[in-house]
């Protein structure tokens, strides 16, 4: 039971041969995108510390225009048009797509789109902020889409973010426990060696053009005794989670595109 060896640099692509990730899974998700107790529990449970996070950084969202990059079923996209704000969803899946506009649906303006982040279909500095919740992390090439996204955000906008950090710590918990042994996450959905480490992100995002406004960890709420007693019984509950400094597994950041 080893941690694989560190050898990558994700602030260059990782040729697919270096990597195995399911990311056609998500085509299949259809409402089980909305089942708490799901494939998408873990999503659940980060939802509310993370948008509270997103929203309380992008302040009045009343007629902006912002990217839910990666969108999948909606669980983001939804708090924000709520919010306010106009949502443009993009992800691969077009079956998410279509879960996500119908969660959308009556609480906010929406508009799906398919499409890539290494290649995104729209006009340079399009929107006013740019949000990518758990999906970074499954990107090999995660520098081809930090340029995306940078560039189709306006001068001043707001670049948000929740991705895994790669340390031992983490694959033992999102790798080892949440998909090999506990099964809540389904097996194949990460691979630790596209985990980022903070100061990897960081200089692809100066590279950029943007810059840090705020970085903060994200964590369950539970100790590491009932995390060894959840992988001995192989049965955990999923646990609540809320920011702080704790980074080792995962962390959301804020950065800002310069004004000009």
């Amino acid at each position: 039971m080893r941690a694989p060896a560190l050898t990558i640099d994700r602030t260059r692509p990782v040729p697919p041969a270096r990597c195995s990730i399911d990311n056609e899974y998500y085509e299949g998700m259809d409402e089980l995108w909305w089942d708490p107790a799901g494939p998408a529990a873990i999503l659940h449970a980060i939802n509310q510390p993370r948008v509270g996070f997103y929203l309380a950084a992008l302040g009045d969202l009343g007629g902006r225009l912002v990217l839910d990059a990666g969108c999948g079923g909606g669980l983001v996209a939804r708090e924000l048009a709520a919010a306010g704000a106009n949502v443009v969803g993009i992800d691969r899946s077009l079956g998410s797509l279509g879960v996500a506009r119908r969660a959308v649906d009556g609480r906010g303006r929406f508009g799906p789109a398919q499409g890539r982040l290494e290649r995104l279909p729209f006009a340079t500095g399009s929107f006013d902020a740019v949000v990518a919740a758990d999906v970074l992390e499954h990107l090999p090439d995660l520098p081809a889409a930090v340029a995306e996204l940078a560039r189709v955000l306006a001068p001043g906008g707001s670049f948000l973010f929740d991705t895994i950090n790669r340390t031992p710590w983490a694959w033992f918990t999102a790798v080892f426990g949440l998909e090999q042994v506990l099964r809540i996450v389904p097996r194949g959905t990460h691979d630790w060696r596209l985990f980022i480490r903070p100061a990897e992100l960081d200089r692809l995002l100066r590279r950029s053009g943007l810059e840090p406004v705020r970085l903060t960890g994200l964590a369950p709420l539970i100790g590491p005794g009932t995390v060894a007693r959840g992988l001995l019984t192989r049965r955990i509950d999923v646990p609540s989670f809320a920011t702080g400094n704790g980074r080792r597994a995962s962390y959301l950041g804020h950065y800002r595109k310069a004004s000009g």
